[in-house]
């Protein structure tokens, strides 16, 4: 099925109380509360939070390792913030330099007047220059973080190693819909009076179960701001208001001079054959993927599974 594609939000939700579907939730018997200790351990280690001004909007990272490793870019998805990796980084600083970025409109960084594509690739590279890659880096993107990887690695190719997209598929001209034509035009985020409040009402978007509460209360945490009138959402509302995403994903993926790869979550709505067999056909050579018992929010179901699957492909590529 095509049209959820369109609608996926890699974020919480703020106004669903009137959406029955929106709190897809994990039995209570399989959830995790307790964190276990690689995860406590990953938030220990060691990183630099940075600032780099982009097009006149402070950029925001965070940052792991030294330039004496190969490059790692982490890009969250929409809505969403660079702590969601917080605790993939890590797991493979061994082996690299790694980055996670808060795009702008999102997360620890600044807001715009306008959003574009090319906007969100070229903060990426700027964030690129700024952490003083060595390497040429290889660029991680979820969902419509994997259009902005895309979209980067179109522009900048020859700067890259690599991009792998998760749970992001590529469609024909003819299959693309724009995800964001159908907005009103943006209104502030809600408010909520205490961030107990607002913390109760952290979604995941699409909605699915996960597991794994104790990631969700860290990204839950970080995904709210405090106001003079109680808390809200980081994120910037009038992001997606006439943001056009286009549809020469074909064309850009197809023509790529560098390694690509694909990581699905065997149990998200875009792991069928109706999107997984065209990506084939367009890059027979490329990785694809699935990782069990994960949803669309792949590394909050698998985070092990998922860091382990990026060793190791990036072990079978030239660097």
């Amino acid at each position: 099925m095509e049209a959820p594609q369109k609608v996926i939000e890699d974020r919480l939700s703020m106004d669903s109380d009137d959406d029955p579907n929106h709190h897809a939730e994990a039995p209570t018997s399989t959830i995790i509360t307790r964190k276990p200790e690689w995860f406590k351990n990953a938030l220990e280690m060691p990183y630099n939070e940075r600032r780099v001004a982009h097009e006149g909007c402070d950029i925001c990272y965070l940052e792991w390792g030294d330039n004496s490793k190969p490059g790692l870019i982490f890009i969250h998805g929409n809505g969403a913030h660079g702590r969601w990796y917080h605790f993939i980084a890590p797991l493979l600083v061994h082996d690299f330099h790694v980055v996670s970025i808060h795009l702008s409109g999102m997360g620890d960084s600044g807001w715009r007047k306008k959003y574009t594509r090319e906007l969100y690739a070229d903060e990426v590279m700027a964030v690129c220059d700024d952490a003083d890659m060595q390497d040429k880096p290889i660029i991680v993107g979820h969902s419509f973080g994997g259009m902005v990887t895309l979209v980067t690695a179109h522009r900048h190719h020859q700067r890259l190693g690599g991009i792998v997209l998760v749970d992001f598929t590529v469609k024909s001209k003819d299959r693309q819909d724009e995800w964001f034509t159908d907005r009103d035009e943006p209104r502030p985020t809600r408010v909520y009076a205490s961030y107990e409040d607002a913390r109760a009402r952290f979604r995941l978007a699409p909605p699915q179960p996960c597991a794994n509460q104790y990631i969700l209360d860290y990204i839950g945490h970080h995904s709210l701001r405090e106001t003079d009138d109680g808390w809200t959402w980081k994120f910037d509302p009038s992001i997606y208001y006439e943001f056009t995403i286009g549809n020469d994903h074909e064309e850009i993926y197809r023509n790529l001079p560098i390694p690509v790869a694909g990581i699905m979550g065997q149990d998200s709505w875009g792991s069928d054959a109706e999107n997984m067999d065209p990506m084939r056909e367009m890059r027979p050579e490329a990785p694809m993927f699935w990782l069990p018992d994960a949803n669309h929010h792949v590394f909050l179901d698998q985070p092990l599974a998922f860091a382990s699957s990026l060793k190791a492909l990036f072990s079978c590529w030239p660097r």
